[in-house]
């Protein structure tokens, strides 16, 4: 596989391209939704009903300047495969749910992560599914005329073979200038219970209209680096940024590891190889937490993420210690251009505490984290169909920073999902979080049919 460097410039969070669609200004229409429902904070806009419908959303949701909220399901539709959906809010009823796309396995089968919009079109992964079976990359082009139909075209197919990497790729995915798409791909399995290893690509556009996308190996992992990129890419100051679940420290997890957070620079020179710097292996130190998610980058280039398990909190999964962390990786003014890690929260699981989170966190104005677990929260029994043991449907939560420097990070459950009622269930998925503060997210169960949601919550 050929080697691929360009030189990314400066982008919005999370590496997207900052696009005219995505001003925001119309979220005023939103808010008078969330505020005379109800008396409190938090409402379920939307329960997913399986078939046509989506079911199981398992990605966030993006905001567009027509007030909608627009995401994928990971199964349902017409072909159970999975959708990318449309919800409209309404004055005093219902939102309203428009499903664009339905995958039907050749176009891509199970999108599990959010969307990026760029120059008129959403972008996206499927794990699964294509013409080679290892997963797509796919545009979804908004109709000239306001009703017509979305047209979605597969970019690139990705082939699979018992040992290749380059396979089940990962959103949301970067867009560069000139629409070089780069990502993480998961890999192959290298054993029947073994880590895939992976890899991060880029898909460069064709020359002419109508032409082949050319995919290209930007980085091979392995583990010393780390193994299995669970999450995407994000882009900060021309490098991409990104962690993996395994690899990385040969006792921790043991054979596994507990993954790394890495760097990848791009070289001052054409056709040169890029530099990795890993930037924190997992288990190194005390309370650490460990099988770390997507990343997001904060001011100042501060990079935050979850990790599901490790950290000081008691036991919530039988082969792992931890209930999951919140950590951060501060750049440092060293000559060598060093990173400080630390765990800024350890999750508990106990008392309406969460655990498990799975998703990466979104950052407000005032510097407060935003995120979900999936497990834990004032649930006192298992969340049904969860597959854990320990109690709790999982919770929306808020980081506050410290007053002073060094201080202590104080946390405040926001919502506990009870998957009853026609409350969510179980949240795999970031937030999305307006200007005017309304957070929106996804839970891949609960609801009234018990497929999933869509919700909204003003801290």
């Amino acid at each position: 596989m050929t080697n691929y460097n360009e030189k990314i410039g400066r982008r919005g969070p999370a590496g997207r391209q900052i696009s005219p669609f995505f001003h925001l200004a119309a979220l005023a229409l939103l808010l008078p939704r969330v505020a005379v429902a109800q008396a409190t904070t938090y409402e379920v806009l939307y329960s997913f009903k399986g078939s046509p419908d989506g079911t199981q959303p398992k990605g966030a949701v993006v905001i567009g300047t027509d007030g909608a909220l627009y995401g994928t399901t990971y199964t349902g539709g017409t072909s159970q495969l999975g959708t990318v959906f449309r919800l409209v809010p309404a004055a005093g009823v219902p939102w309203s749910e428009t499903v664009l796309h339905n995958f039907t396995g050749p176009d891509g089968q199970y999108p599990s992560s959010a969307l990026v919009f760029d120059a008129g079109s959403f972008y996206g992964a499927t794990e699964y599914g294509g013409t080679g079976g290892a997963g797509t990359i796919f545009e979804l082009a908004q109709p000239a005329t306001a009703g017509d139909a979305w047209t979605e075209t597969v970019l690139y197919d990705f082939v699979y073979s018992k040992n290749s990497q380059n396979v089940a790729p990962n959103g949301p995915l970067v867009i560069a200038p000139g629409g070089t798409i780069f990502t993480a791909v998961q890999g192959a399995p290298a054993a029947p219970l073994g880590p895939r290893i992976g890899a991060v690509i880029a898909l460069v556009p064709p020359a002419a209209l109508g032409g082949d996308w050319a995919e290209y190996e930007i980085y091979p992992l392995g583990f010393d680096q780390g193994e299995w990129p669970f999450a995407s890419v994000v882009s900060e100051g021309g490098s991409l940024f990104g962690s993996t679940y395994y690899g990385g420290a040969e006792f921790c997890n043991a054979p596994y590891g507990c993954g790394t957070v890495y760097e990848l620079t791009p070289p001052a020179i054409q056709d040169n190889p890029w530099t990795e710097t890993t930037l924190h292996t997992f288990g190194t130190v005390i309370n650490d937490g460990a099988d770390p998610g997507a990343l997001t980058v904060g001011p100042g280039g501060v990079l935050y993420g979850t990790t599901q398990a490790g950290g000081s909190g008691s036991a919530c999964q039988a082969d792992e210690s931890g209930c999951g962390t919140v950590f951060q990786l501060t750049p440092t003014s060293d000559e060598g251009g060093g990173w400080m890690y630390s765990v800024i929260y350890s999750f508990t699981g106990i008392n309406g505490d969460g655990a498990v989170p799975v998703s990466s966190v979104v950052v407000g104005k005032s510097g407060s984290l935003y995120g979900m677990t999936q497990n834990g929260g004032s649930a006192t029994t298992a969340c049904p169909g969860s597959g854990f043991v320990y109690p709790g449907c999982g919770t929306v939560f808020q980081l506050m920073p410290p007053s002073a420097l060094g201080g202590t990070w104080t946390e405040k459950v926001l919502h506990s999902f009870s998957g009853t009622e026609g409350d969510g269930s179980m949240p795999v998925a970031g937030l999305a979080l307006s200007p005017d503060g309304v957070l929106y997210g996804t839970t891949s169960a609960g609801g009234t049919a018990g497929k999933g949601t869509v919700f909204a919550i003003v801290p």
